[in-house]
C-alpha cells in the first residue's frame, strides 16, 4: 500500500474518531500513535494501517518460503527469475518493471528495525539440502557466521549447505569443515565451540522447512505479526505498573461507553479543562482558568476530580454511603487502584468501577452546566443525581434483580453485609439474611415505620 493511501486513511479514521459522522475539524487530544495502543497499554485497540499492511505483506513473505510452485509462484518465476528465492538469501532483486507490491514485498523490512521478520523465523533443517551452514539461523538465536566471525572468515565453505558440510560413515555423521590454513590453538577452541553448539544434529530424510517462532504450532499468522510490529512501531516506552492495571481494567468496567471513553480521556489528562484549554490557546485570554466550583485554584483534571473543596465534599459523602476509607492520592490512577481495592469480591467490584465512572461524569456534567447554563447545583444535589445515574446503570447493565431508588440507598450495604454473612443495621432499619441456594431472603424490619417487608435478592452483582 502506498504511503499517501494509508496516511489518508488514517485521516479519515481520526476525523471520524474526533469529529464524529458529520465530520469537521476539532481538536485531536490523544495522539494516533497513542490511540493504537492496546487498551491495557492505555490505548484504544485501534488497528494502525501501516502495521495491518506490513503484517499482510509479511504473510507473502512467508508463503514465498514455503515448498511446491502454485500457478502465483510460477508467474513469479516467469516475470522476476529465481530472484523471488532472494528472500531467503536476504538479496534484493527489483527490476525496474517490478509492480509496486512486489517492491512492497521485498523491501518489506526496511520499514522500522533491521530483519524483523528475518528474526522470527527458525530453520528446521531435514536433509540440509537448502540451508546454509553459516548464513541462516538453524541452531540458537543467529546464524552460526555472526557467533563465530573469526572461523567464517578463514573457512573454505562459506556458500557450503548443511548436507554439503559432511559426510556419513556408517549410521553416524561427521562434520568435514575445511580451512585456508590450520587452525592456531585459540582457533581450535573456537572450533570446539562451534561442534558443541552443533551438538549431535544430523541431516534426516526430510526436507528443509521455515517455522515461524511467534505461535506454538510454528504456522504464520498475520496476527501474530501485528503483535510483534505492534510492540516495535506502535507501543511508547516508559508505561507505569500502576498505569497498565487501571487501564488493563478500565474498559471491563460496566458503565456506558461515552462515560468509560471520558474516563479514559481523563486519565490521560485530555479532557478540555480551563487549564487544558489554555495551554491549547483555545480559551480567551480574559477568561479565568480557575475552578469553576472553588474559583480558588487552577482548574486542571486533578484539581477539578480530586483536590477542589467541594468535589472532595462529595467524595466523602459517597465513600460515607459505601464504607470505604483512604485518603484521597494525588492522581486519578491511584484514586480509582484505591477505590478498587476497597472490595476483593470480583463481581461486586464491577459495581464499584460504575460508582467511580457515575462520579466522574456527574462531576463533569456539573461542571458544564455552571458554565453553559448558569446553573449551580449544590453538593447533595450531586450526590443524590451520582446515586440515581449508578442506580439506572445497575438495572439496565448489570444482572440483578430490580429495586426501588430507596432502596438503593442502601443495596450498597446490604451487598457488603451479604458478602461477610451477617445482618447489619442500615438506615434505621435492621437487616436479617436467611441465606438459601438461589436466592437470599431479606427481612426488613423498619423502626420508624413500625411495619415488616420482605424482598428477595437474586444473587449480589
Amino acid at each position: 500500500m502506498p504511503v499517501a493511501v494509508w496516511k489518508k486513511i488514517t485521516k479519515l479514521q481520526r476525523n471520524f474518531l474526533w469529529g464524529g459522522v458529520m465530520g469537521g475539524r476539532k481538536v485531536c487530544w490523544v495522539n494516533w500513535r497513542t490511540i493504537c495502543n492496546p487498551k491495557e497499554k492505555g490505548g484504544l485497540g485501534v488497528r494502525d494501517v501501516r502495521a495491518v499492511n506490513l503484517s499482510l505483506l509479511a504473510k507473502w513473505r512467508w508463503r514465498l518460503l514455503q515448498e511446491g510452485v502454485p500457478l502465483w509462484k510460477e508467474v513469479l518465476l516467469a516475470k522476476y527469475g529465481g530472484g523471488i528465492n532472494m528472500l531467503e538469501g536476504g538479496r534484493e532483486v527489483v527490476p525496474y518493471y517490478a509492480s509496486r507490491w512486489w517492491k512492497d514485498v521485498v523491501s518489506l523490512e526496511k520499514v522500522g528495525e533491521v530483519n524483523w521478520f528475518n528474526r522470527e523465523l527458525i530453520r528446521m533443517v531435514g536433509n540440509g539440502e537448502n540451508t546454509s551452514f553459516w548464513s541462516d539461523v538453524w541452531v540458537g538465536e543467529v546464524a552460526l557466521g555472526v557467533s563465530f566471525p573469526r572461523l567464517y572468515s578463514i573457512s573454505n565453505q562459506k556458500e557450503g549447505k548443511i548436507g554439503e558440510m559432511g559426510e556419513w560413515s556408517g549410521s553416524n555423521w561427521n562434520w568435514v569443515l575445511t580451512w585456508r590454513h590450520n587452525l592456531f590453538v585459540w582457533e581450535e577452541k573456537l572450533l570446539f565451540n562451534l561442534l558443541t553448539r552443533i551438538g549431535v544434529r544430523r541431516p534426516s530424510q526430510e526436507v528443509d522447512r521455515w517455522k515461524w517462532r511467534l505461535e506454538d504450532n510454528r504456522i504464520f499468522s498475520v496476527k501474530s505479526m501485528y503483535k510483534a510490529l505492534e510492540n516495535l512501531l506502535i507501543l511508547e516506552e516508559g508505561s507505569n505498573p500502576v498505569e497498565e492495571k487501571v487501564f488493563g481494567y478500565l474498559w471491563k468496567s460496566p458503565a456506558p461507553s461515552k462515560v468509560v471513553a471520558f474516563s479514559w480521556k481523563l486519565l490521560r489528562d485530555r479532557t478540555p479543562t480551563r487549564r487544558n484549554l489554555a495551554f491549547r490557546n483555545l480559551l480567551h485570554p480574559e477568561d479565568s482558568i480557575n475552578c469553576v466550583f472553588c474559583d480558588s485554584s487552577e482548574e486542571s483534571s486533578t484539581h477539578l476530580f480530586l483536590h477542589c473543596r467541594v468535589i472532595s465534599n462529595i467524595w466523602r459523602k459517597i465513600m460515607d454511603w459505601l464504607n470505604f476509607n483512604f485518603i484521597t492520592p494525588n492522581n486519578l490512577f491511584v484514586h480509582l487502584e484505591c477505590w478498587s481495592g476497597e472490595v476483593r469480591d470480583k463481581k461486586m467490584r464491577k459495581g464499584v468501577w460504575l460508582i467511580w465512572h457515575a462520579i466522574i461524569w456527574v462531576i463533569w456534567k456539573g461542571r458544564n452546566e455552571r458554565i453553559f447554563n448558569n446553573l449551580i447545583k449544590e453538593e447533595e444535589e450531586l450526590v443524590e443525581e451520582i446515586k440515581v445515574f449508578s442506580w439506572r446503570w445497575v438495572l439496565s447493565r448489570l444482572n440483578v434483580s430490580p429495586c426501588l431508588f430507596y432502596e438503593w440507598w442502601t443495596l450498597v450495604n446490604v451487598l457488603r453485609g451479604l458478602l461477610k454473612g451477617r445482618g447489619m443495621l442500615v438506615g434505621g432499619s435492621t437487616l436479617v439474611f436467611i441465606f438459601n441456594c438461589s436466592f437470599v431472603l431479606c427481612w426488613v424490619v423498619s423502626l420508624s415505620l413500625e411495619r415488616c417487608c420482605c424482598c428477595f435478592v437474586r444473587g449480589c452483582w
